[in-house]
């Protein structure tokens, strides 16, 4: 399949980690509470996450030959992983960062709802 390229790939693997350290700053900037860390500490992070995957999807889907409706939700997929996969490292690190003795199950969920936002 001519979609399935390295270029194409490659593309949308950017345009996903673009995404995760754009949310992932909004979300490091509005966590200014000490002792506190929230993977949405704000309104502006959620939206931010749902505007920017949703125009990344779409330029993806205009700039590539997206032949086929199973060929535009593999790429939304890619992308929507990548970029909740490079969110919740941010979100772990923040965590590790910010707590003398961090909880694993606390990490691992704040991880776990940024992947998952992202791919809702």
């Amino acid at each position: 399949m001519a979609d399935e390229g390295d270029g194409n790939m490659g593309r949308r693997i950017g345009l996903g980690t673009a995404i995760g350290l754009a949310v992932a700053t909004l979300c490091w900037q509005g966590n200014d509470t000490a002792g506190l860390v929230s993977t949405f500490p704000d309104g502006v992070t959620f939206l931010a996450l749902a505007i920017l995957l949703t125009a990344a999807i779409r330029f993806d889907a205009h700039s590539g030959d997206m032949s086929g409706r199973s060929l535009s939700w593999r790429a939304g997929l890619t992308i929507a992983t990548t970029s909740g996969v490079v969110f919740g490292v941010a979100v772990v690190l923040l965590g590790l960062l910010r707590f003398s003795n961090p909880s694993l199950s606390l990490l691992m969920f704040g991880f776990l709802m940024a992947v998952g936002s992202a791919l809702a």
